[in-house]
């Protein structure tokens, strides 16, 4: 979604609804504001033992336009929670496909290409994430963070000075997420994604993790095809990304 300019006249934008906790029925979701889309609301459940009720995903539209916000997402949900979601009046704007790696340790230490993104390159990774998925999917500086904030462990590495491309993997215990993977349009098919994805593998071996998750949009084949070359496996269950106007 491309940000239309606001002319002279045009009211100032509202200010950026806070961060806040919705508590429904034995479960809590933060809510922050989707990257580049203050007056959208981004429900995210992480860590959750129970998932929300079609009553509390109704409450919490209302909780929600009452801020302010004009729309509200989830994140990527499965396929019972997704089911409730469509209950509450939600309709799917991004479906994702997901991929597992059952052999990380088979992979051999990638070549040193990469450094370690510091909370000072997250700005950075903002930029080359807008390039590679477009801002109505990337991440703002503030979201880089909490991809990392995602898992108990993660680790975050770039390359290339401007920045080209960079990875955040996350670990729980035994299973392992490749969160994010962006490299810039320019630099797609010259190894940096491969080379990130392979660091990602030989970190999670390292730690003896036994499973790999990833997902990405359908329709994006570059890195389907990325990951399959990889080792990974499509799974039957697909992810999806919902969303409900709250005018």
């Amino acid at each position: 979604m491309n940000s239309q300019p606001l002319s002279s006249t045009a009211p100032a934008p509202a200010p950026t609804p806070p961060a806040l906790l919705l508590r429904g029925t034995g479960v809590t979701c933060r809510v922050q504001h989707w990257s580049f889309q203050p007056t959208t609301a981004q429900l995210i459940l992480y860590h959750q033992t129970r998932l929300p009720s079609v009553a509390d995903l109704h409450k919490w539209s209302d909780q929600l336009r009452d801020l302010g916000y004009t729309s509200v997402r989830t994140t990527a949900l499965q396929t019972s929670p997704g089911l409730r979601a469509e209950a509450a009046g939600f309709h799917v704007v991004q479906e994702l496909a997901l991929l597992e790696h059952l052999a990380p340790r088979e992979h051999a230490a990638p070549a040193a290409h990469s450094r370690r993104m510091l909370l000072a390159d997250h700005a950075e990774a903002s930029r080359v994430d807008q390039l590679a998925f477009g801002r109505g999917w990337a991440l703002e500086a503030g979201a880089v963070v909490d991809v990392c904030q995602a898992t108990p462990r993660h680790r975050a590495r770039c390359t290339g000075d401007p920045m080209t491309g960079f990875a955040i993997t996350g670990r729980d215990g035994k299973q392992g997420f490749l969160q994010r993977l962006a490299v810039v349009p320019a630099a797609q098919r010259h190894g940096v994604g491969r080379s990130l994805v392979e660091d990602s593998l030989h970190w999670l071996a390292r730690w003896r993790v036994q499973r790999v998750l990833v997902n990405t949009s359908i329709d994006n084949e570059a890195a389907l095809s990325l990951y399959e070359r990889l080792g990974f496996r499509r799974l039957g269950e697909r992810l999806r990304v919902y969303e409900r106007s709250l005018s």
